[in-house]
């Protein structure tokens, strides 16, 4: 392992979701926002790369991860997402979809390509598959949602859409959840398995070969993660009020407090459905009279 506080990497997704990796979003981010027009100009971009004859892999960006120097039994290693939460929630959705649609045509994980994927999304331990291992953990307001959609693939692969008609969302992001997983399903299918079942474990192997990211690894204390996520995120637009009270305050903590006050940071974004603001404002207002 590399001794560098940032060290770049060219990954393509099967390297992302190595078998040896789990993802983490930390509490103090906000919710998962991508919406289905976001999720659909992605599933274009990739299907139009995968139809051509001589793709030279899909490059989608920078990511910034966090190795925690954590680890589940010595093989495992825990990362937390500081930039491209969007991106890589948004492609374990995809790799997600593949998976269900391969099991509802009877391809079973015997088949290298199903298998893959499935080491994708879930890790192994004791030669076992591990539901609760897998590659991508929300810490917001979806986070069950999000846990339990991920589990109920891994239960009854072939009866998710059934699922997700039925699933009771209790917020606009777990609805964003179970609307874009749809909205990939159904794309998948009406595109590439209408043609063949072979079609679909292309399109399988190609996500997991061709679509590349370059990715950055940080190994720093975690003050200096945080203000790492701040700089990334103040940059292209302006700040929500919000975002300027949380680098406000979090800029006059000592090291030791970061922990305790980002948890408590998460857990009240939770608790106001990421309303935040009109709770704080609401409360000085009322403070000040």
């Amino acid at each position: 392992m590399s001794n560098k506080t940032l060290d770049p990497h060219m990954w393509n997704l099967e390297n992302l979701f190595h078998t040896s990796k789990i993802y983490t979003v930390p509490v103090y981010q906000r919710p998962y926002s991508w919406d289905k027009e976001q999720v659909v100009v992605l599933l274009e971009d990739l299907l139009n790369d995968f139809s051509e004859s001589k793709n030279e892999g899909y490059y989608t960006g920078n990511l910034i991860i966090y190795d925690r120097n954590e680890n589940i039994n010595g093989l495992i290693s825990k990362y937390e997402i500081i930039d491209g939460q969007q991106r890589i929630t948004t492609f374990s959705l995809l790799l997600l979809a593949v998976y269900c649609l391969a099991r509802k045509k009877g391809i079973t994980d015997t088949d290298m390509t199903v298998s893959k994927v499935k080491q994708a999304l879930w890790k192994i331990e004791s030669r076992e598959y591990k539901k609760e291992y897998r590659v991508v953990n929300l810490n917001s307001i979806e986070k069950k949602c999000f846990s339990d959609f991920f589990n109920y693939c891994f239960d009854k692969p072939d009866e998710i859409a059934t699922y997700c008609q039925k699933y009771n969302c209790s917020s606009k992001f777990d609805e964003r959840i179970i609307n874009n997983f749809t909205t990939i399903y159904s794309f998948i299918e009406q595109e590439i398995v209408s043609v063949s079942d072979n079609k679909l474990l292309d399109f399988a192997d190609y996500l997991l070969t061709s679509v590349q990211f370059i990715v950055i690894e940080a190994r720093c204390k975690e003050n200096k993660v945080f203000s790492m996520f701040e700089s990334i995120n103040s940059k292209g637009k302006r700040l929500e009020e919000i975002d300027l009270i949380k680098t406000y305050i979090f800029s006059r903590l000592d090291e030791e407090s970061y922990s305790k006050y980002l948890d408590i940071w998460g857990d009240l974004i939770i608790k106001t459905k990421d309303n935040l603001y009109d709770y704080l404002y609401t409360y000085i207002k009322a403070f000040l009279s």
